[in-house]
């Protein structure tokens, strides 16, 4: 059974809306999926009753982010509370904080003398729409007006660290963020641990103040073959008690190298993430 607990919509940074994904679950035979878009429960919440009509199975998703140690972390929030009203405050508040950020983005670029792109806030709010403002938006932006080739080249002449667009971030607590996914009956899960780039030890640390926060999960496959990276993450998920998760962060269709369902298998040695669900998923009841 193809599952799929990590990727967009247009309701954050994706290319394709809940239903144009849940038809390419579909496609890719993705029988269990969770739409985990960026600080919001929009596009799992409008793809709902068409996953019905088309037998895929929705898993409550979220992908928030927060702050850990002075670098932002992402953690994936699984099976909760779709309504729970703290939860969902959380949420609102760093939505909010991504348009003050945006905002001081469009301000610094504009700045810039040689910045020729015009009415750069209004095309990045028309782009964004009723969507959550991210720093793909741009990049996608300066893609089309010419400005660069691809999504790297935007954020290695604008968007990063050290360049005429960045803004630094400080968003919630990584302990708060927990809190709030295990308040909503929810299971946290460390998002693409490898991104980071963390030595061993600092991932370790990151690892037991998640834990200590109350968070049970962490990607261990975001690959669509076996490698030495998965199998070293099971390892470091069985040496802390870690529930092991899978997730593709699919995007849009034009990431060739990362399409939607397209994972390698859990490593038998782990426990798997479905484990702590309350929704029983069809399929997947009788496996560890």
């Amino acid at each position: 059974m193809k599952v799929d607990f990590h990727c967009h919509t247009t309701a954050s940074d994706g290319a394709l809306t809940p239903s144009e994904i849940i038809d390419l679950a579909v496609q890719y035979n993705v029988e269990c999926l969770s739409i985990t878009d960026h600080d919001t429960t929009a596009g799992y919440e409008s793809a709902l009753e068409y996953a019905k009509q088309q037998g895929v199975q929705l898993i409550a998703g979220v992908e928030a982010s927060c702050s850990w140690r002075g670098q932002t972390i992402h953690i994936v929030g699984l099976d909760f509370d779709v309504k729970h009203k703290v939860f969902q405050a959380g949420l609102a508040e760093i939505r909010a904080m991504r348009w003050d950020r945006a905002n001081q983005m469009i301000d610094k670029l504009n700045q810039r003398p040689n910045f020729n792109l015009t009415n750069l806030g209004d095309k990045i709010r028309q782009r964004v729409g009723p969507g959550i403002v991210g720093r793909s938006h741009f990049a996608q932006l300066f893609i089309e007006e010419g400005l660069v080739s691809n999504t790297p080249q935007a954020f290695d002449k604008y968007l990063k660290r050290g360049r005429v667009g960045y803004v630094n971030s400080d968003w919630p607590a990584l302990e708060a963020v927990v809190g709030w996914i295990t308040a909503a009956g929810g299971v946290a899960v460390i998002a693409h641990p490898k991104v980071y780039k963390f030595t061993s030890r600092k991932l370790n640390m990151l690892i037991a103040d998640f834990k200590l926060a109350g968070g049970q999960g962490i990607e261990v496959v975001n690959q669509s073959r076996p490698s030495s990276d998965i199998i070293g993450m099971a390892d470091r998920a069985n040496a802390h008690g870690l529930y092991a998760s899978l997730g593709s962060d699919f995007h849009r269709p034009e990431h060739t190298w990362r399409g939607l369902g397209w994972l390698a298998p859990l490593p038998e040695k782990t426990t798997p993430i479905w484990a702590l669900f309350k929704t029983p998923i069809k399929g997947l009841e009788k496996q560890k």
